[in-house]
């Protein structure tokens, strides 16, 4: 296993237990697993759970059916192809190849029109999303700095470019979704329900979900695995909220948790996943937290003159700052499985 997907997995979480002797039941938790792993959990049971907040997302009218399938149909595309392509073993099983093609999955049928070409894309990125990940780790390992879900970003990117010049693909809605518009900061302060609402929609959009009970879902299907996670993942989404609002983002926006979808992301990465726990660790997290509020802008105000969305790009150059700047040795790689 390359340093980058060890990273990527928060350390040796434990090797995955084999569900059997039966190849679809391997199969399908390593699909689960890689359905977990994007935040952090190798856990089939949490990647079942985010699977559910997807569906119920579709089925409250915070998604569509075409999102949720698309975030399963590209976690088996990714996964699947990573076994011929020689993909290490135990870092397969971990799930490290489902998440990025669970959420390029996600990501293009929310932005590009439900047509049969877009399915017959979507399958075929989700299959070179794997090998870019292959590819980001090999580039990345020598510093043992984690890929992310930069892969996804990147491939997702490409696709959403090259639908403006191809007819086949058709950009849904007013084009592009997800994007920054002009801030407007005046109005009334927001009440604590609305940013308790805010900060849950904040989880759910890491997976292009606008529903605060799939947010809810999301963060208990965290809670089966770690706590520490859970925790700064909320932590990352009210830190998200309130950063945005500090600095006069647009409300709409931020109460459609599209300011703090990528801190809910940052929080655990720098606070538990990837450096060990403790008081230093947790203020150096808070900074990285309230630095990816300030890349979020950055990054969409550059995203939106290429006429694309972020994604979660923010979240990956703000941790790739932060992690970078620590020494190596300070990179935390054997995770304790009930923090």
């Amino acid at each position: 296993m390359s340093a980058g997907e060890a990273l990527r997995d928060g350390g040796a979480r434990g090797a995955a237990r084999k569900p059997g002797g039966n190849p679809a039941l391997r199969y399908i938790d390593t699909v689960l697993r890689g359905c977990g792993q994007v935040i952090f959990m190798n856990s089939p049971a949490t990647g079942l759970l985010n699977l559910v907040a997807m569906f119920w997302g579709a089925f409250a009218g915070g998604t569509t059916l075409a999102v949720a399938s698309g975030s399963l149909v590209g976690a088996l595309v990714s996964t699947a192809v990573a076994y011929p392509l020689g993909a290490d073993r135990d870092a397969l099983r971990m799930g490290l190849f489902g998440f990025n093609g669970m959420l390029l999955g996600a990501g293009i049928p929310t932005f590009l029109a439900n047509t049969p070409v877009m399915w017959t894309v979507l399958i075929f990125a989700a299959a070179v999303v794997t090998v870019v990940t292959l590819a980001t780790d090999n580039l990345l390992s020598y510093r043992r700095t984690p890929g992310l879900t930069f892969p996804y970003v990147l491939t997702t990117w490409l696709v959403l470019l090259a639908a403006y010049r191809l007819a086949g693909l058709q950009i849904a809605g007013t084009p592009p979704a997800m994007l920054a518009s002009p801030a407007q900061s005046t109005g009334a302060p927001i009440g604590i329900f609305a940013f308790l609402h805010a900060s849950l929609v904040s989880v759910s959009q890491v997976y292009f979900v606008d529903n605060a009970i799939s947010g809810a879902i999301f963060l208990v299907a965290l809670v089966i695995h770690s706590r520490w996670c859970a925790g700064l993942a909320a932590i990352g989404a009210m830190t998200g909220v309130a950063g945005a609002l500090l600095i006069g983002a647009d409300r709409t926006m931020i109460l459609h948790g599209l300011w703090g979808y990528s801190a809910v992301l940052t929080a655990p990465a720098i606070g538990c996943i990837f450096m060990k726990p403790s008081p230093r660790t947790l203020i150096y997290c808070a900074a990285a937290t309230l630095f990816t509020v300030i890349v979020q802008a950055a990054v969409s105000t550059l995203a939106q003159s290429a006429g694309v969305p972020p994604l979660t790009f923010p979240f990956v150059l703000a941790t790739w700052i932060f992690l970078v700047a620590r020494r190596p040795s300070d990179i935390d790689v054997t995770y304790v499985s009930d923090l």
